[in-house]
């Protein structure tokens, strides 16, 4: 089992990191781009696909 990152909640129900109740196990996160001017601008570039998930 991975470690939750604290305080980091997740809704992207297909990442790869993203386990039980919005929890983040990614080991570190990377938020941009840096152009980005506004809340909606912005993305998480950590994310990953989880291939075994159905849509």
């Amino acid at each position: 089992m991975r470690h939750e990152i604290k305080d980091i909640k997740c809704n992207v129900s297909h990442c790869i990191y993203n386990e039980n109740n919005c929890k983040c196990t990614a080991g570190s996160i990377e938020v941009g781009p840096s152009s980005a001017c506004s809340c909606s601008e912005t993305l998480c570039a950590t994310f990953e696909p989880n291939t075994n998930m159905t849509k």
